[in-house]
C-alpha cells in the first residue's frame, strides 16, 4: 500500500512539473511516466486518463497555493493592508515559481472547455481566489466587496496573461502595476463606504 501512495505522489509531482513547464496538451503521458519513474500501467492504475491526472495535478497545486497564501497573509493585520498583501504574495510567487504564469489560466487556455475535469479544477481555483478576495474586502470594510473582489481578480489574471504573452521578464513590472491599481481600487471602495 505504501508503494502505491508513493507512486501516486511521484506521478502527481512529475505531472505538475512537466504540465506547467511544457503545457498539458504538448506533454505526453510518456513524459510524465519517465519523469515519475513509473510505468504506464502504474499511472493508469491511479489516474484513468491524462485529463484526470492534469485535473488532480492542478488540485495539488491549488492546495499548496492555499496554504502559501494563508501563511503569507497571517503576517498582516486584518484590513486593507492584508487585502493588499495578496499582491505582495503574488509578486513573491512570480519571483520564485511563476516562470510560466498562472498554471490555471494556462490550463484553461490550452485545453477545451469541454474537458470538464480540467475546467472544473480551473474554476475551483478561481472561485477560491475570488472568495478569498471578497472576504478580505469585507474584513477591510470596503463598499461592495463582491465587485471589488472581481476587479482585483481581473488584475491578478491580467498579470498572468501578460507573463504568458511577454515572458517572465515582465512579471515584476506587471505585479507592480497590478499592486498600484489594486491600491487605487481599494482606496476608492473605502472612500465610497465612509
Amino acid at each position: 500500500m505504501v508503494r502505491h501512495t508513493t507512486s501516486r505522489a511521484r506521478i502527481l509531482a512529475a505531472a505538475e512539473d512537466v504540465f506547467y513547464t511544457g503545457g498539458i496538451v504538448a506533454t505526453s503521458v510518456d513524459t510524465v511516466v519517465r519523469e515519475a519513474g513509473v510505468t504506464k500501467p502504474t499511472l493508469y492504475a491511479h489516474f484513468p486518463s491524462k485529463s484526470a491526472l492534469a485535473a488532480e495535478a492542478l488540485r495539488a497545486r491549488h492546495e499548496r497555493r492555499t496554504a502559501e497564501l494563508d501563511a503569507w497573509l497571517a503576517a498582516y493585520e486584518p484590513g486593507e493592508e492584508r487585502l493588499l498583501g495578496v499582491f505582495a504574495w503574488l509578486t513573491a510567487w512570480y519571483e520564485e515559481a511563476g516562470a510560466r504564469g498562472c498554471a490555471f489560466i494556462n490550463a484553461a487556455a490550452e485545453t477545451s472547455p469541454a474537458d470538464a475535469l480540467i475546467a472544473g479544477s480551473v474554476q475551483e481555483e478561481k472561485a477560491w481566489l475570488v472568495g478569498v478576495l471578497r472576504e478580505l474586502c469585507a474584513q477591510a470594510g470596503l463598499a461592495d466587496p463582491e465587485q471589488v473582489a472581481s476587479q482585483l481578480l481581473l488584475l491578478i489574471d491580467g498579470v498572468a496573461a501578460r507573463v504568458v504573452v511577454h515572458g517572465h521578464e515582465v512579471a515584476s513590472a506587471a505585479t507592480a502595476d497590478a499592486a498600484r491599481a489594486a491600491r487605487t481600487l481599494v482606496a476608492a471602495a473605502a472612500d465610497r463606504h465612509a
